[in-house]
């Protein structure tokens, strides 16, 4: 019902990064489910940067939030701008996936596509965890329809440094939502990446960190995007797999558990409804008889 892939390989405080992006490490779905925005690649430019650090909204955090994010940004190791992604999908069913990372990391337990491990602590907290040395805490200091703004901070213990290394980020997700000509949802959203790392040093950063950021950062953003568009293609086409999916899913309430397949249901309704339309449609059309038809029909009665 979800497809998936082989894993992506994600490496320490990437994870980091993807988790709070709220779709947490490896799973991978169909490129074909996702694209990158033509428009809208991915970019470490400094005019990037300082558009991405105007749109944080400020004036909607409280003095906490603003400390945590004026740290991050007043000593910026790596920014990068992930290419924008359009994808298919229900705009209040993307929303609330964004919004409940554990309920999409529930799904990859129930499908067995993944070892990551995600606790909310309180609201709009979480802890988690790789299994692999990277273990991080997550905070949603904004959460709008278009606009999420994320605060996470990681520690990585493991083989590739040789001693441990702490990162912490800002994320800002922005997201607007519309219809294609046949009217399919689709969601255009993006992600500025704002990481401050240490304990690493100048040339570990050029060869390593920097390129793994920015190409992992890229390629796993677009493949969790993907996995979005895939609930929604799968809540459209299998309403009753995924209503035993969610049955299945662990460490979650019976509120989000019942909002969610709420929302699902009606991802399911109106794509019956599209196609009850264009059967009717694509049937009348096929019963009228052409313009040719009808003028031989005059003919033949003179």
């Amino acid at each position: 019902m979800l497809a998936t892939a082989p894993w992506c390989c994600l490496q320490p405080l990437v994870i980091v990064i993807v988790i709070a992006c709220s779709c947490a490490a490896r799973a991978a779905t169909p490129s074909r489910a996702s694209r990158h925005d033509k428009a809208a690649q991915g970019s470490s430019s400094r005019e990037a940067r300082d558009e991405a650090m105007r749109a944080i909204p400020y004036s909607q955090l409280d003095r906490d939030a603003r400390i945590k994010v004026g740290a991050v940004l007043a000593n910026t190791t790596i920014f990068r701008r992930l290419p924008v992604e359009l994808i298919e999908c229900d705009a209040n069913l993307f929303v609330f996936l964004i919004e409940h990372p554990d309920l999409v990391v529930s799904i990859w337990e129930a499908l067995g596509v993944s070892e990551v491990e995600l606790h909310r602590t309180s609201d709009d907290k979480y802890d988690a965890s790789d299994k692999a040395g990277t273990r991080g805490h997550i905070e949603y200091l904004y959460q709008g329809p278009q606009t999420h703004l994320v605060y996470a901070d990681g520690t990585y213990t493991g083989s590739l440094m040789s001693r441990p290394v702490r990162g912490r980020c800002v994320l800002l997700m922005r997201s607007s939502y519309g219809k294609t000509r046949d009217g399919r949802p689709v969601v255009r959203c993006g992600v500025d990446a704002f990481l401050h790392l240490e304990n690493v040093g100048v040339g570990v950063l050029a060869k390593t960190f920097q390129p793994l950021v920015t190409t992992a950062a890229d390629h796993n953003f677009h493949e969790t995007v993907a996995f979005l568009a895939s609930v929604h293609q799968a809540a459209s086409a299998n309403y009753a797999g995924m209503q035993r999916l969610t049955e299945k899913l662990a460490n979650v309430n019976d509120e989000q558990r019942q909002e969610f397949s709420d929302l699902t249901t009606q991802v399911a309704v109106r794509a019956a409804l599209a196609q009850a339309t264009q059967s009717r449609q694509t049937t009348g059309s096929a019963q009228r008889p052409s313009t040719a038809g009808r003028s031989q029909q005059r003919y033949r009665k003179r």
